[in-house]
């Protein structure tokens, strides 16, 4: 991959829904050629951009980073989680454990449930859990939003199907197929987006990449996580950040071009005086990334609801 490109996934990365202006003027090229490259990266597969809606926003309180060793072939494995409406992400990875995976569930029971499930898959010897306690960096789990009792209603949970398929569909596309003007329909992202109860980026097909080797690491610490945060926070192509609760303190993931620079990454992180131990995997092949959840089951929650309210 050019140069170029990597500088503009880099800002889709930041705002997926930045203007083709905008993107030009960052990129100091002519908006004809910031419009191209988008559209080639769109055409080719390498990239795809979408809207996530918030997790908490979908009723999935029990998020987990799941990691299954393996006593035979990962096939079954697989197909328990292409089967399970919770994982929303599964891998290859090297190492220990030959899959992992996220799971997001609505109640903790539910989630036992899967994990269950997969354990009992034939060639699965152990699953270990990771629960998530705070997510740092993501496109797809990002911050708590900020009003968790904002209203919404129907014309905003079309809009977030729309984006689901589209992240960069145009004000006046949106506006056509959910009955508002193009204004109107600017209007409502804007508000959605700033309420943080959807965000809009890139998913990244590794194969085309210069950052084709995706990294995840597993962090323990002795001192807190702050300073492997700012570490993390501060290097090129991490994508990921989480502290959670088992046997790390945080997991990340990353995207390099060569194993050396994962490697100076890695040494880099083992040397800071608050981490006593790092792990890594390496991500051979992404099986599944599936984060558009339908949103039929909140939509008939508010018809019922309405329906059920007293007459005023």
């Amino acid at each position: 991959m050019h140069s170029l490109d990597e500088r503009l996934i880099r800002l889709l990365q930041a705002d997926g829904r930045a203007s083709f202006s905008e993107l030009s003027k960052q990129l100091g090229v002519t908006r004809s050629t910031a419009t191209a490259k988008v559209n080639e990266l769109l055409s080719s597969g390498e990239l795809r951009i979408v809207a996530a809606v918030h997790p908490r926003l979908l009723g999935l309180t029990a998020v987990a980073h799941v990691s299954v060793q393996l006593s035979g072939s990962a096939q079954a494995a697989l197909e328990v989680l292409a089967g399970l409406d919770g994982a929303v992400f599964a891998s290859l990875t090297t190492g220990k454990y030959g899959v992992v995976a996220e799971l997001r569930l609505p109640t903790m029971e539910r989630l036992y449930q899967d994990i269950e499930t997969l354990r009992l898959a034939e060639g699965v010897a152990a699953v270990d859990v990771l629960m998530y306690k705070d997510v740092v960096r993501s496109l797809f789990l990002g911050q708590e939003p900020p009003d968790p009792g904002l209203e919404l209603d129907h014309t905003d949970l079309q809009i977030m199907g729309e984006l689901q398929v589209d992240g960069r569909l145009g004000f006046e596309a949106l506006g056509e197929k959910v009955g508002l003007s193009a204004s109107a329909a600017r209007v409502r992202v804007l508000r959605l987006l700033d309420a943080r109860v959807m965000q809009i980026g890139p998913i990244l097909s590794r194969s085309g990449s210069s950052q084709s080797l995706a990294f995840g690491f597993g962090i323990s610490t002795s001192q807190g996580t702050e300073e492997a945060i700012d570490f993390l926070a501060a290097t090129p192509g991490v994508e990921f950040i989480a502290t959670c609760f088992g046997r790390y303190d945080l997991v990340a993931t990353v995207g390099v071009a060569t194993p050396d620079e994962m490697h100076g990454i890695l040494d880099s992180l083992r040397a800071l005086d608050s981490v006593a131990g790092a792990e890594s995997w390496l991500h051979l092949k992404i099986v599944q990334e599936r984060y558009d959840k339908p949103l039929d089951k909140i939509l008939a929650a508010k018809v019922a609801a309405a329906k059920a309210a007293p007459a005023k």
